[in-house]
This record gives structure tokens, sequence and C-alpha cells, in this order.
């Protein structure tokens, strides 16, 4: 209920003011007669929304200045404490002035001027003493601290019946009490202030709090935004933004298939709107543009085999970039740089090469055999630049004919575009005796070291293995190589003689390359052994000669009967190698047996029992079948 002293509002079922200890009465107050009601007082009307003059209370018999302890219930709060008698009164303000009907006009108060406040007096000021019915009501307010509590008994209540006018509030007297001496600390107001100031702090940290977790999601965005489509760079983002550069982020390569399961590639070009990229790769050219619905970028799935050279290659790995530009609308072109590279393994050929079996060597013998296999018969086969054709099991046979005495290279080559060519080199010394005749490996010197093979040896026959005897000069030490021996090398350096078998159990041509190194001297001869067949069961199996095949397939397992004269003959040793003419076209043959002596132009008809071995070069760079003659028969 509303305390009708102090104005101020108390919890129901209370007897006294919590805030001026008045005595509160629940009884509604009588009527105002209407002799003094302020209709009949002014004669005015007030309007339904106006203001009015605050009620006219009925002043208290006692106020909180002269109530004692003794009139205090014993169960009134404990919270109350009146103020204890003070020895020297305080100087008090001045009550404020009753406001009267002058400074009304129709229920509106009108501003009245600010009074000068009276200077005080020059004597010492002097407590002043109040009447009973002039002594301003002090409400009592809980103060939180000092300076709350001398704000609020600054400022004392206004009495109904003073009409006084205001003054300047007096200095209080000195060693005086202070407002807030004698009074008791009330958490309950207190805690509503700071429960209210706490509320406001908790929304400015929540403000600040807010704007902070906006700052940290927008670093987070941007940072999302460099890293999606600039990788990161901020540098590139300007140069991008701004006109210096058309790529916001890198060009990208991925090992990828084609649908067929072939090696291929994926590359990615990042580039602005409207540009258009283009790829080349011999003649191969592709063009995209590109645009939104790419999202700023043109990926192409690129065989490998686009990146391989159409020719033969050399190295073993084949590092390369794509070859990609971009076209602005305008038409410049921009090339694209890629960080990364592609790495081919390049497939190579396998060649082996059969005869001659050492690459360093000298020979009594001008025509120099050359035999081998590849391992892709698509492939081609070259000796020193003249290709030799090969059969459809990749084997190949030639020879190649020295003209002169003199020391000559002889290179070998499988060619295949988009493959690894294969290559052997052999270093032949023909006919010379000079000793300071150095060969392609170092600190060897060839030619001065002389070794021989025993004019007995048989180097035909049909058993399962073959021995060779022969000399050397004392000191040098026999190496064998190119054929399967059975035991090892029996050598004598002291008496200069050695020893080997040959392991010759099918029927074929074996060459025994004999080398003898002495020092820094050595010297290579090539032995021909050969297993010869049944002659009777051989001849009875030959086919007539079809001259188209032998040709077409230069080597092939079938034997046929060659008839027809001898023309020209190339050489006799270590092997016969000649021509024979007959009534389908010319072939070369090599007889290795020696059984029967091989004459050019003696009229004699030679019948010739012989296998396929491949072609044979002429001098004028024309290729003719040869074929390997196991028996020779002569008429006439």
């Amino acid at each position: 209920m509303k305390c009708k002293v102090c104005g101020a509002y108390n919890e129901d079922y209370l007897e006294y003011c919590e805030n001026c200890a008045a005595p509160l009465t629940p009884d509604e107050p009588e009527p105002i007669p209407a002799e003094d009601s302020y209709v009949a007082s002014t004669g005015e009307t007030p309007p339904a929304w106006g203001f009015v003059r605050a009620p006219q209370w009925p002043k208290p018999e006692f106020d909180a200045n002269t109530v004692s302890e003794e009139d205090i219930p014993a169960n009134y709060s404990s919270r109350f404490n009146p103020r204890p008698a003070q020895q020297q009164a305080q100087a008090q303000q001045p009550s404020a002035p009753a406001p009267t009907d002058a400074g009304y006009r129709s229920n509106v108060r009108v501003h009245m001027p600010a009074q000068e406040p009276v200077a005080p007096a020059a004597e010492p000021p002097r407590a002043r003493v109040h009447t009973a019915e002039e002594a301003p009501v002090r409400p009592y307010t809980p103060a939180r601290s000092a300076s709350a509590g001398a704000t609020r008994s600054a400022k004392p209540m206004p009495s109904a019946k003073s009409t006084a006018p205001r003054h300047a509030p007096e200095e209080p007297a000195t060693g005086g009490y202070n407002d807030y001496d004698d009074l008791e600390y009330d958490p309950k107001p207190i805690r509503s202030k700071k429960h209210s100031g706490l509320k406001a702090g908790n929304r400015n940290l929540l403000f600040i709090g807010a704007v902070a977790v906006l700052v940290v999601l927008i670093a987070v965005f941007a940072v999302i935004y460099l890293n999606r489509n600039f990788d990161g760079n901020v540098g590139v983002f300007f140069d991008y933004t701004f006109g210096g550069t058309p790529f916001p982020k890198a060009a990208t390569i991925e090992a990828s298939q084609t649908d067929s399961g072939d090696p291929a590639y994926i590359v990615t070009i990042y580039c602005k709107n409207n540009y258009t990229a283009r790829f080349t790769s011999g003649e191969t050219v592709r063009e995209d543009v590109v645009g939104a619905q790419t999202k700023n970028c043109v990926a192409w799935r690129i065989p490998e085999e686009l990146f391989i050279p159409d020719e033969p290659l050399t190295e073993s790995e084949l590092h390369v970039k794509p070859n990609v530009v971009v076209i602005s609308p305008n038409g410049e072109e921009t090339p694209v740089e890629f960080e990364d590279e592609i790495v081919i393994s390049i497939p190579a050929i396998e060649m082996n090469i059969t005869a001659p079996t050492v690459s360093d060597f000298t020979t009594d013998a001008a025509v120099i055999p050359i035999t081998g296999t590849i391992s892709d018969n698509t492939a081609a086969v070259y000796v020193n630049e003249t290709q030799v054709p090969i059969d459809e099991a990749g084997n190949f046979s030639t020879t190649y004919t020295l003209p002169e005495s003199g020391a000559y290279t002889i290179t070998v080559e499988a060619r295949k575009n988009g493959y690894q060519t294969a290559s052997q080199t052999f270093h032949v010394t023909y006919g010379t005796e000079d000793p300071n005749n150095a060969s392609t490996t170092p600190g060897i010197v060839e030619g001065n070291v002389t070794f021989a093979v025993d004019d007995s040896v048989a180097r035909y026959g049909t058993s399962s293995t073959m021995t060779v005897t022969g000399t050397m000069e004392a000191g040098a030490v026999i190496t064998v190589s190119g054929v399967e021996l059975n035991g090892d090398i029996t050598q004598d350096a002291t008496a200069g003689t050695f020893s080997f078998t040959v392991k010759t159990e099918d029927v074929g041509l074996y060459a025994a390359v004999i080398t003898a190194t002495k020092d820094n001297a050595a010297k290579s001869s090539t032995l021909y052994l050969e297993h010869r067949p049944d002659k009777d069961s051989y001849m009875s199996s030959v086919h007539v000669l079809d001259y188209d095949r032998i040709s077409q397939y230069p080597e092939h397992e079938q034997g046929y009967k060659v008839t027809g004269k001898v023309t020209e003959v190339y050489q006799s040793s270590p092997y016969v190698l000649a021509r024979i003419e007959t009534s389908q076209g010319d072939i070369v043959f090599a007889y290795y047996s020696g059984v029967s002596e091989v004459a050019a132009d003696d009229g004699k008809t030679y019948n010739l029992y012989a296998d396929p071995a491949g072609t044979y070069t002429l001098s004028d760079g024309s290729t003719l079948p040869l074929m390997h003659a196991w028996f020779i028969l002569k008429d006439g």
C-alpha cells in the first residue's frame, strides 16, 4: 500500500512504512468536501486529458526525526534503524515550497522564473532549529555507498503546507554529522541496481561477442574462398581481380585412363570466362571456351600416346608438358605454365646379337656375319643405316663386307616410332698387324697377340660336342664366348697351348669367338662349328625351290633344293660365300663345312640343299635371299 506521508509503496499487511516509519492506514481517506474540491475552489473544469495537482495529504502527527525507539513495535523489521540523537544539529536544506494555484492555468503548471539564490551571511553558519511543524520529513532510503546516501539526503521531501520560496542549499556545519552516517546497508535496492547494471553489461558483452564471431566468420569464409579459387595465394587474387593475369590458379595434371583402359592424363586449365583454351599436339588441336557453366575451367582427358613423338626415341623416360594457350576475347594469346610435368616411360625393344659375339675384335675375313633377334617383329633393324629384313619370329641375319684392311665400326639398331631404340656397336680391325692400332676399348691394343686353331680340328659333324685345340703366344690368356662350353678352358701359358669343348647338341651353326689377351693387347677370331643334319634324311625332306616364298619370308624352317650355276664367289674363308643363278632368280648362299670347293664360272651345275637364312646386301644397296647350304653336289 502507499504511504500517505512519503508516498513510498510498501508491501501489503505492513503496519509501518519501510521508508519513513509512518503508520500505514489501509482505510480509504475521507472524501474531500465538495466546497474544498479543485473545481469549487478554482471554478475550472480540468480536461479529461490534462494533469491534476497532487492531493494535499494530511500531515502525520509525527515524523522520522521525532520518533524514538520506544515508539517502534518489537516485531517491526530489524532493518529499521532510527537516527540517534546528535549533540550538534546539521544544517538542513530548507524545504521546498508547496505549489500554489498561481502557477497553474487550466490545470497546467506554468514554468516559474528561476529565483536568484540568496547569498549567505558573512557571519559563521549556525545550526538551524526547526519547529515540529517545519521540521522536514527526511525519508529513510537505503544507500549502497556514501555518495548515494549523500545524494538522497540532499533532496528532502517538500512540505505540503510550506509556501516559502526555495533557497540555495546551505553548506553543512563543520563537525556535524553526515546524512549517511547512521544509515544501514539495505541490499535489496542495491541488488536491483546491480542486477540491472549486469544486464546492461551482459548486453554489451553479447554485442561484442557477436561482432567478434562475425569477424571470425568473415575471415574463415575469406580463407575458404581464397583456397578454393586462388590456391590460398593473396597475390594471385589481386592480380586476377585487377587484370594482371587470366589464371586464378595453376593448371593441374592428373593421371587417368581412357575408356579402353589405355594411359591418359586429365589436364585442367583455370581461366577467366569468355577465354578460349587451346591444346595442340602434332596435328591434334582441341579448343573450348571457358564459361560460368564450366566453373571457370576447362578439363581434357588426353591419351598418353598424344604426348609421345612419332619417331624413335633414345631416352628411356620422356618428360613433357602440355602445349596449351588461352586466348582472350580480343585475340591475345597467353601460354599456360604447368608446375608439374608428365613423365612417360618409353617402352624398349630387346635386341640380342648372336654374331659377332664381342664388341671389339680383329678378323682376317672381309665379310662379317651379323645375326640376332628382336622382341618386336614390327620394328626395323638397321646395320650402318641399311635396313635388314626380319622374319615373323623377330630373327634377322645378314653380312657386312669390309672394303679393305683397316679399322671399322659396325652399328646395329632396332628402331620403332614411340619406342626406345636398341643399339649395339662393334669395332672391327681387318687385315692389319699394326701393334699401335688402338681399339675403342681403353687400354687395349689389338693385333699384336698371336694364336691359331689347329687344322686337325673338325669344324663340322653330327656329334653333340666338338673339341677345339690351338696354339697361342706364351703368356697369353684365352677366353671363349658365343657358345656353351662343356667344362673349362685348358691352357698352358708357358707352352703356349689351349683347348676347350663346345656343346653342339642341336643341329645348327655355332660361332665360337676366341680371344687371346696379353698385357694391354688382345686379338679375337671367330671359329664356326657346324652340327650338320643327317644327309640322307635331310635331302629326302627338302622342297622344290619357291623363290617368292624365300624372298617374302627370308627366314623360316624349311629345306629347299636349289639348282643353278655359281656366278660369283665373295669369300672362301672362314666360310664360303657365293652367288648362284637359278631359273627363278639369284640367291646368295653360305657354305661352312668346306667339303666341296666352290668356284665361279666353272661351267658346273650346283645342287644346294639349304635353309633360308635371311638376306644379303649387295654393294649397290640391293638385297638377295640368303641361304645356309648344308650339302652341295656338283654335276659335270
